[in-house]
């Protein structure tokens, strides 16, 4: 059937682009397709015209793609276009679903029986503890089980060696290797894989079984590869495997989006594929039907900065929407009231997208507290698991329990009083005798201890005594500042990140006590996740929210050391290859953000965090944004309109600070957030009576609380 009449038959509209894409039959081919460009409609046109238009056999046909709900999609999607018996025809699979095929198949040809799947979460975790328990003899928080299941994904993913994997370290400090060791033996005596050993297993076969590849490559002659920039290396050799008996190959994907490195996504794929198969045509769809003009053109730019990429010209046709903003709030602490007066006013589908999922967690606490609703996916709690949290945590339960010996035994060589692992243990013996007796006084009991161990403990007794009249926001940086645990993170390199979030909820609830009732209500919560489909608000990582849009984004914690982590290199300077590839991931990160805005899109930052300097704005922002010269001198350049003009959300111009935005009116005054950085108040009759004040167009609504003199 001719392409234009399978258009119409079934009613479908295209550009050149998409059109040529869809009609790609045999052969290899790839897709490169910039956000938004209408790829997941191309894929199921493609499909519906190889059967419909080209009389291939739905069976031949096998799409594969990342997640169960994905594949759910597709199905979906081409059900509503072709109808439900093609869609049921047609096999959409994650690429674990067909090695568990691959793997049955091998069993039926060989009779040898397959090690059995570990599917429990309950004892995946149950597993990882006492290996981590038997090689470190430590108790693991969650947050460690979860970096060490990651790290043992990405190691069979990227099919590291031996001699690789002994370069690896967790975020504890703990070498990877003996703990994978350790792991693939327990595995292996209990003839268990798990959902990595499949595809490890599933590749293995298909290049030592020719009878089980022969079976496959009989039984689908069109390969369909989905999000294929998040597809790992594992994956794609077995996809390409799979697919070299007919070449048919079709990737779907883009590179500059390529954001799951951690999980050994190998967008390498993307960039190789014309020289793995030479005859491979390259596609694009170039065209974003999402966002603005002005938000295309700043991604578009941004994204050149990477060099491991393919050269696009992300174009949109959409009609002009406001500029970029970039909001620079006094102080960190303001960010989370300036998005809970957002979230209160919110009518339009708005996200708050940030790189770590902790930086949410205070403004959970707000929005909880207030009642506002929201939404939210379930969270991990590697907040609340980590071990940073966890321990000033338990000095502060400590400060309320000195008896708390299980406590002590967890943080007591953090602080630096010298204590020996076999004098706390001969203590901590004695008080299973005595269970009301303070640690620290059994301690200073104790023979043997130096003079100076002694000063310790007894100046730790007094730091305790002091965190129990102290706010919360007080005890924690006494904990950091003055007890020596600051040291302990700096002397183990740790990524402090988490010590932000944790100070603002310290700041927002400020009786210790209640603090410490708070956090354990809040870890329930954040794992329970909020909201239905129908609310507005949405706070979201920026991975969680790849392929999704909104109305509007507000990007938070975009600050050097944090988004990006690695800075970028000054004139003459050259990056290590490992910081490189960080550094242009994270690029990719930050692109997938901004283009997830349709209409406005902010960027929130600030100067300082609870008084002290502030890591700089993001080298990021400046790529992104133009530099802005405040207005000054002639006035600022816009019509002055009436006091009552100048509503929460209205975009103004000062003569001196240049433009801004009105955050609160409150009597005479004015409180405007201005676009140079910080806040300012000014009495609004006074600055329209000298010229001083002009408008410069509507903005969303926005807010903060009016300061203190």
């Amino acid at each position: 059937m001719d392409f234009s009449a399978f258009q119409a038959m079934y009613g479908l509209t295209l550009t050149p682009q998409q059109s040529a894409a869809a009609q790609h039959g045999a052969g290899p081919a790839l897709l490169l397709a910039v956000p938004g460009s209408g790829k997941t409609t191309v894929l199921v046109t493609r499909l519906g015209y190889l059967v419909l238009g080209r009389g291939v056999d739905p069976g031949e046909l096998l799409t594969v793609t990342y997640t169960k709900a994905a594949t759910d999609d597709l199905r979906r999607r081409c059900a509503a276009l072709f109808g439900e018996e093609l869609a049921g025809r047609l096999e959409f699979r994650t690429i674990n679903g067909l090695c568990a095929r691959i793997i049955r198949r091998y069993e039926q040809e060989t009779g040898r029986a397959a090690f059995s799947l570990l599917t429990s979460e309950g004892e995946t975790v149950r597993l990882l503890r006492e290996v981590w328990q038997a090689q470190t003899r430590q108790f693991p928080t969650e947050a460690d089980l979860k970096d060490l299941r990651t790290q043992i994904t990405f190691a069979k993913n990227m099919l590291l060696g031996e001699a690789e994997m002994a370069s690896l370290k967790l975020e504890s400090g703990e070498a990877f290797l003996p703990l994978y060791r350790r792991y693939q033996e327990v595995l292996l005596r209990s003839r268990q894989m798990d959902y990595d050993d499949q595809m490890v297993y599933g590749l293995r076969i298909l290049r030592t079984c020719p009878p089980v590849l022969a079976c496959f490559q009989r039984k689908y002659r069109y390969f369909c590869v989905d999000e294929a920039q998040d597809t790992s290396k594992i994956q794609h050799l077995i996809l390409r495997r799979l697919a070299s008996g007919t070449g048919n190959l079709f990737l779907v994907g883009d590179e500059d989006q390529s954001i799951y490195g951690f999980r050994a996504a190998w967008p390498q794929a993307l960039l190789e594929f014309d020289q793995v198969f030479p005859n491979a045509r390259v596609l694009f769809l170039e065209e974003n039907f999402r966002s603005t003009p002005a938000i295309v053109s700043a991604a578009g730019a941004f994204i050149r900065r990477n060099r491991a990429r393919r050269d696009k010209h992300m174009f949109t046709r959409n009609p002009d929407g406001p500029p970029i903003r970039h909001t620079v709030l006094q102080d960190g602490r303001n960010q989370y009231r300036y998005l809970l007066q957002i979230a209160r006013d919110c009518r339009e589908e708005t996200a708050v997208l940030y790189r770590n999922h902790y930086s949410a967690v205070p403004l959970i606490d707000l929005l909880e507290r207030e009642g506002i609703p929201y939404r939210c996916r379930a969270g991990e709690g590697s907040f609340f698991g980590h071990f940073l949290v966890r321990d000033i945590l338990d000095i502060l339960r400590f400060a309320f329990r000195p008896t708390d010996g299980e406590a002590f035994w967890r943080f007591y060589y953090k602080l630096g009083c010298g204590l020996k692992k076999d004098q706390v243990a001969a203590v901590l013996r004695r008080q299973a005798g005595q269970p009301d007796a303070p640690v620290l006084s059994l301690l200073l009991e104790s023979p043997g201890l130096e003079p100076w161990v002694v000063g310790k403990v007894k100046a730790l007794k007094t730091h305790l005594t002091h965190l129990l009249q102290e706010e919360s926001f007080l005890a924690v940086n006494r904990i950091v500042r003055y007890m020596g645990y600051g040291d302990y993170l700096k002397n183990r390199g740790a990524d402090t990140g988490r010590l932000g979030p944790l100070l603002a909820l310290a700041n927002q609830n400020p009786g210790l006590e209640q603090f410490l009732h708070r956090m354990e209500e809040l870890e329930g919560v954040v794992a329970r996740g909020s909201g239905g489909p129908g609310c507005p608000f949405v706070l979201s990582t920026i991975h969680a929210s790849k392929g999704l849009e909104y109305d509007r984004v507000i990007l938070i914690d975009v600050l050097d050391g944090i988004f990006p982590s690695v800075p970028e290199p000054r004139d003459g300077q050259r990056l290590s290859p490992e910081e490189e590839s960080v550094l242009e991931e994270e690029r990719r990160l930050f692109y997938v953000a901004v283009t997830r805005a349709r209409q406005k899109l902010e960027i929130l930052t600030y100067l300082k965090a609870y008084g002290q300097s502030a890591p700089p704005v993001s080298s990021f922002v400046s790529a992104l944004l133009p530099a802005r010269t405040p207005a000054s001198g002639g006035g600022p350049g816009g019509p002055a309109g009436r006091a009552e003009d100048y509503r929460p959300g209205v975009r103004v111009a000062h003569r001196h600070f240049g433009p801004g935005t009105v955050l609160l009116r409150q009597g005479p005054l004015v409180l405007l957030a201005l676009d140079a950085g910080g806040q300012r108040k000014f009495d609004l009759q006074a600055c329209l009576d000298k010229g001083l004040l002009s408008l410069q167009g509507p903005e969303a609504p926005a807010g903060a609380e009016m300061p203190s003199k």
